[in-house]
């Protein structure tokens, strides 16, 4: 009896874990799919100019580079320059914003967990955890995006909504739960203390009439 008690909360455990990876993965693919990055073309605009770069240096004759030669490869350093430049800043640009929106979807997930969460726990659970592994991977791209003051509000603002949710979810949840059992037990308690006042009173009338 033991062991079939605990086989369904240990297959409920299991399913609130892959629902949490599984809506983790959802969301990621679609801030990917509908906000993609751009990296990808300023690595090929690099990857030319290096490549061009390379056949001019293998077009030399045995006197060396010519001067346009020489002007072309300083143009292409410095066009390299600006495309290393652009393709940082970018990078740093995307991952503030995706790191900013990971971690909005990731409080909705978590708000939502707390919608019928006593009638639904297993999901509620599950979508908990996904909107938790998301919140993680917002902050993980955050500490990417290379600003510092961004870093810190965004990481403050994820610790707020932690804590909140995990007060509403967990700590005012009991609390609800045990007023009724508390009220309950003030009207057990009073029940009981007016039948023993009719007790004695019944006992103080029969020492009367004796």
């Amino acid at each position: 009896m033991v062991v079939s008690s605990k086989r369904p909360q240990a297959l409920q455990l299991i399913f609130a874990f892959f629902l949490g990876l599984m809506v983790t993965a959802f969301i990621g693919v679609g801030v990917y799919t509908f906000y993609p990055s751009d990296l990808e073309s300023l690595e090929d605009e690099a990857r030319d100019l290096r490549t061009r770069q390379q056949e001019i240096r293998d077009a030399r004759g045995d006197a060396g580079l010519t001067e346009e030669q020489q002007a072309e490869l300083s143009e292409l350093n410095d066009q390299l320059r600006e495309a290393d430049r652009k393709r940082r800043e970018h990078s740093e640009s995307w991952a503030r914003t995706t790191s900013i929106i990971l971690i909005i979807l990731a409080t909705c997930v978590m708000g939502v967990s707390l919608v019928r969460a006593d009638q639904l726990p297993v999901i509620s659970n599950g979508l908990l955890l996904g909107g938790v592994f998301t919140m993680l991977y917002g902050t993980g791209w955050t500490l990417a995006s290379g600003d510092s003051r961004l870093r810190f509000w965004v990481m403050a603002f994820a610790l707020l909504v932690t804590l909140a949710l995990g007060y509403v979810r967990f700590v005012r949840g009991r609390g609800d739960a045990a007023a009724p059992v508390a009220s309950g037990e003030v009207g057990d308690l009073a029940v009981r203390v007016e039948a023993l006042e009719r007790k004695v009173e019944s006992a103080g009338e029969a020492m009367k009439q004796s």
